[in-house]
């Protein structure tokens, strides 16, 4: 039994390493079959702690983590990059450690991560997910998104599909 629930909190840069912990382990978990085997396999937690120290300290950006304790799940987000639609704000990234899933931590990571960007606002917020990433999808339709556009992502010198979903104004700081 746990002592303490689990805490939304805004990352640090210290967090940087556990982020990028977590980021490779669920890659490596989620992607296995879809991915190729070498490119999730030479995925490097120093190198990824690097690049989050650098997107933590970025202030036009959010990274909540939830610490239970220690980091075991974050969703990064801020203004949508590129081609948005009309879509204000864009959650990058959202990652719960493998052993962590369906504990309810990736709902309260969006959930404080909508309330900071309508707060700024960024909204309607769009997320996008590999296409072969069904459980994905799951998620952000059980929470309110709506199915948007596809487009061509490139990873590991191939082009993989993803799905484009979208949340509208308030969908999720009602409650």
């Amino acid at each position: 039994m746990r002592a303490l629930a689990p805490q939304i909190r805004p990352a640090t840069p210290a967090d940087a390493p556990a982020i990028a912990r977590v980021q490779v382990l669920t890659w490596q978990h989620t992607y296995r079959g879809i991915l190729p085997d070498a490119f999730l396999d030479a995925l490097d937690v120093e190198r990824s702690a690097d690049s989050w120290r650098t997107v933590v300290a970025d202030r036009r950006r959010i990274t909540h983590v939830v610490d239970d304790p220690g980091v075991v799940g974050f969703c990064t987000a801020g203004p949508s990059r590129g081609e948005s639609g009309g879509y204000r704000g864009e959650v990058e990234a959202i990652y719960v450690h493998p052993a962590e899933q369906a504990r309810g931590h990736g709902t309260a990571l969006v959930r404080a991560t909508m309330d900071w960007l309508a707060a700024r606002r960024l909204t309607p917020v769009l997320v996008w997910a590999l296409e072969a990433n069904i459980l994905a999808h799951g998620f952000y339709q059980a929470l309110g998104a709506q199915r948007l556009d596809t487009r061509l992502l490139r990873i590991a010198d191939a082009l993989y599909p993803e799905v484009g979903f979208g949340w509208p104004e308030d969908a999720l700081t009602e409650g």
